[in-house]
């Protein structure tokens, strides 16, 4: 070969720059997720572009790499158009166009089409499933992920440290910005709640790779995941404690390898109970406590809501409106003079956008669920990363929909991006098991 012919190599085809840029942003988003809303929103916003600007620069099988009928298939996936005809694509419109109209006839339809702009975050489900290749460079994307959540992890049980003790070498006005309530930390993130909600997400994500990948693969990720739920312990987010036990609760049923997590959860909880300071467990206890006041102004808040469903049961009261509305709703026996949500995912979008959109939103889960589910079962055995994606998944949405039931998680964006990039995972690798029969990278036994 004449070296000096250069056209003749295939230089341009390993410089294929819109692809590299598509990589690149989308792992910059991965990363972005575990500490930045407005970096991971940036960077959102540019996948889209590059998504509608450069559709050749989605991946796709090669025809070597696949016969013609499996290759049309995967031209199909990386299809805009072909979007459509996607399982939750009907829930997820349906969703959108109820919370349009509830907020055209809203009191105040400004403010309730500014609020709904958070359908803009669906588009991440979207963007993470057209722009990953396989379910390798998922799990690389994930791993990105969990790392950096490790670090914020870290960065938060640094934050309950001072804290705690506010030493007197770090001034003043510093600790006040980073210690903005006197025991819960919050980590990178603007509140508490938000930072619990990613972390046991990423817990999650880190059990199902230990429960479904050879130990010698998997090892790595146990002390980032037990960095991570020391920080979560310290959100004192009880939400996210719930949510999180039935997202391991999920894994054991779903799981190749499930005495893995039991094992890791009881040593967990064994090290938590003797470690951790008196007024985390004071916390735990709480979640069964009928006369604790924070519970006790939840069901109110929750009652309040439903009389405002009552009223208002097919359009609710408008995206962003619940905080208007709640002062002539509001139980005698509730503590909070106004809220701006009701502490419940379901009760919130009925007062908010009514019950057909609850509906649509119930039935975005169902058909999740189902064909998630269908997938999992299509997955052989011995494609461990594969079923690690699609069992984290199904956890991960599981633990959310609980972690909702005592917060209204779905209008929190951070948690929400996670979420809708964890939905997509299964039709990637249903999109992989449609192209070849070779087991997963690393494949489990």
């Amino acid at each position: 070969m004449d070296l000096a012919a250069s056209e003749h190599l295939p230089l341009r085809r390993s410089r294929d720059w819109p692809a590299l840029a598509r990589d690149s942003l989308l792992m910059g988003f991965f990363i972005a997720m575990a500490c930045s809303i407005s970096l991971s929103q940036g960077l959102l916003a540019l996948l889209c572009v590059v998504v509608l600007a450069s559709p050749r620069a989605l991946p796709r099988p090669s025809e070597e790499e696949a016969g013609p009928a499996t290759t049309r298939i995967a031209v199909a996936w990386s299809d805009l158009a072909s979007l459509r005809h996607h399982p939750l694509t009907p829930p997820f419109l349906t969703f959108a166009g109820l919370t349009l109209l509830s907020a055209t006839f809203s009191g105040n339809p400004g403010w309730s089409f500014w609020i709904a702009r958070d359908l803009l975050r669906i588009a991440t489900f979207y963007v993470v499933l057209l722009c990953t290749r396989d379910s390798q460079h998922a799990v690389r994307l994930w791993q990105a992920f969990v790392i950096t959540l490790s670090l914020m992890a870290a960065y938060g049980l640094g934050q309950a440290y001072l804290c705690s003790t506010r030493p007197a070498w770090i001034s003043a006005a510093w600790l006040s910005e980073i210690c903005t309530h006197a025991q819960r930390v919050r980590g990178p993130f603007s509140i508490y709640m938000t930072f619990g909600g990613v972390l046991f997400l990423g817990v999650l994500f880190s059990l199902s790779y230990l429960a479904n990948v050879r130990w010698r693969h998997a090892w790595w990720m146990l002390p980032g995941a037990a960095v991570t739920v020391a920080a979560l312990a310290f959100t004192y987010s009880r939400n996210a404690w719930l949510g999180l036990a039935a997202g391991a609760l999920g894994l054991v049923l779903t799981a190749r390898k499930s005495l893995r997590i039991v094992a890791v959860l009881a040593t967990l909880l064994v090290v938590g109970a003797v470690t951790l300071p008196g007024p985390v467990n004071e916390r735990v206890r709480s979640i069964v406590n009928l006369e604790d006041t924070t519970l006790q102004d939840r069901v109110a808040m929750w009652r309040a809501g439903l009389s405002m469903i009552a009223d208002h049961a097919f359009l609710g009261v408008g995206p962003g409106e619940v905080r208007t509305w709640y002062q002539h709703y509001r139980r005698p026996e509730a503590i909070r003079p106004s809220t701006g949500h009701l502490h419940n995912s379901a009760i919130q979008i009925a007062a908010e956008r009514g019950l057909p959109a609850l509906f649509a939103w119930l039935w975005l889960w169902v058909v999740f669920f189902r064909e998630g589910w269908s997938i999992l079962a299509k997955t052989p055995r011995d494609s461990g990363p594969r079923r690690a994606l699609i069992c984290a998944s199904l956890a991960g949405v599981v633990g959310f929909l609980v972690a909702g039931l005592f917060e209204h998680n779905f209008g929190d964006a951070e948690v929400a991006m996670v979420v809708f990039a964890l939905m997509a995972q299964p039709w990637i690798v249903a999109r992989e098991l449609a192209t070849t029969k070779a087991p997963g990278p690393g494949a489990a036994k």
